[in-house]
């Protein structure tokens, strides 16, 4: 990053109170979320004279600035509250037949499991968690031999939530396309410290991503990208007002109708245009926008590597692979407990979180080397 992104950061983060290694938890919102939280505050605190159409409008403007963040139309973008619900739509909404198999992968996070649990018990469809077992990662030559014939859908994080690894997307994305398998992707835990690029993106389905960590927005938001063939595919199962054209003009409200907006805006929540949740997140994406996620990426590497070179490596094994590195590590405590530690670094003000019994320390772009030196002092001990 260059000095005046780097100034930039520095000002929208002068609010953090402790050393903090903990997106991948919750994303900090930039200070700038304040100041149009307020606004819309005042907004909520004193409705008189909003503009029907400006209210109504505030979700197609989150919408263009994620379509902006993915490299994508807006007619592709959902606008959500949670993974789960996003996967709950392709859930409920694909048309699945007789004998039909849905394929993730057992220990990924519970977003990408329950729905399908669900679906398994109230659509019959079948569903299978594969075990990796000695695998670190599904590859597709494992996905080759491991997933039945009759899979229709494969669901996956980009980066796993607990150690960290980066799944070749690209990869499993093409594979899924010449099997004619429905390909969602789970971005939550990559997307906003790293980019998702368009040779990527090109062969994911289904796209979902939670705000509130890497995006720097506010709990109870998400979004989604589905592909044209996705859209295609799958139903609009609720009903909700909000992605009915008619209510774009509020005089015409009574004329009911169960067709859509165009494009993913049929799959959207209702009641999007949240004035202050949309005003926190349209301040986490503005950021994210401004210094932009390729230089965002190459700064997160950056104090990641800087910290892999320097931990005390006697009193840590690393569980991340090096070769499957996003912006999350884990790290097992040698001779010491994990939750033990966690305590002693809130001691120290040092903020990071404890996963399936290892520590997990996750980098973003107000995150420095200084403070990577404080972390390695900390860990120390």
């Amino acid at each position: 990053m260059d000095p005046h992104q780097l100034d930039s950061i520095k000002q929208e983060y002068h609010h953090l109170d402790s050393y903090y290694f903990n997106t991948a938890y919750f994303g900090p919102s930039p200070y700038s979320a304040k100041q149009k939280v307020a606004r819309a505050l005042q907004k909520e605190l004193d409705p008189s004279f909003i503009n029907y159409n400006t209210w109504m409008g505030i979700s197609e403007r989150t919408r263009q600035q994620i379509s902006r963040l993915v490299g994508c139309s807006p007619d592709n973008i959902t606008l959500s509250t949670s993974t789960s619900d996003i996967i709950s739509i392709v859930a409920n909404g694909f048309p699945f037949e007789k004998g039909d198999c849905v394929v993730a992968i057992n220990r990924d996070y519970p977003s990408n499991i329950l729905p399908w649990m669900l679906a398994q018990k109230n659509r019959g469809i079948q569903f299978e968690s594969l075990e990796l077992g000695k695998e670190l990662i599904p590859t597709v030559k494992w996905l080759k031999e491991k997933l039945p014939a009759n899979t229709k859908v494969f669901n996956i994080s980009h980066v796993t939530f607990d150690t960290g690894k980066k799944v070749d997307i690209l990869g499993i994305g093409k594979f899924c396309r010449e099997r004619g398998i429905l390909f969602c992707v789970d971005a939550t835990q990559s997307l906003g410290g790293m980019p998702i690029t368009s040779e990527e993106l090109a062969v994911i389905d289904v796209l979902a991503c939670s705000t509130y960590k890497w995006c720097l927005g506010p709990y109870g938001t998400a979004f989604a990208y589905f592909s044209q063939e996705a859209i295609s595919k799958i139903q609009h199962t609720t009903g909700n007002w909000v992605v009915s054209p008619n209510s774009k003009v509020v005089t015409s409200l009574l004329e009911y109708t169960t067709e859509t907006l165009p494009g993913a805006r049929k799959y959207d929540r209702g009641q999007g245009s949240n004035m202050l949740a949309n005003a926190c997140l349209e301040a986490g994406l503005d950021i994210i926008l401004e210094v932009g996620l390729e230089d965002i990426a190459v700064h997160n590497a950056s104090v990641r590597d800087y910290f892999l070179e320097n931990y005390p490596r006697k009193k840590f094994q690393l569980i991340t692979p090096t070769d499957f590195m996003g912006n999350i590590l884990s790290l097992k405590a040698v001779s010491s407990d994990s939750v033990t530690l966690e305590r002693e670094l809130k001691f120290r003000n040092i903020d990071v979180s404890v996963r399936e019994g290892n520590v997990r320390l996750s980098f973003h772009l107000f995150n420095s080397k200084s403070q990577v030196d404080s972390l390695i002092r900390a860990l120390d001990i």
